[in-house]
């Protein structure tokens, strides 16, 4: 799956579990659980990676993220 999946994914997950608060369910819970189990196993391969799209640096003790490499322009 690719974070792109994984995003809509939880996208999906997120309006699956308003609807179920809303009483207007999609889904049980049951399913909803078992959809964000699933894409909780997806997402362990990024867990202990570093973030290609975003620098991280340390000024004063503090980390700052640099977001200028997630921006590229086409």
């Amino acid at each position: 799956m690719t974070k792109l999946q994984i995003i809509s994914k939880l996208w999906s997950a997120i309006y699956d579990l308003i609807f179920l608060i809303k009483g207007t369910p999609t889904k049980s819970l049951e399913e909803i659980e078992a959809d964000l189990d699933v894409i909780e196993y997806t997402c362990r391969r990024y867990a202990d990676c570093d973030d290609d799209e975003i620098a991280i640096s340390s000024e004063g003790g503090v980390a700052y993220a640099d977001t200028s490499a997630a921006r590229k322009t086409n």
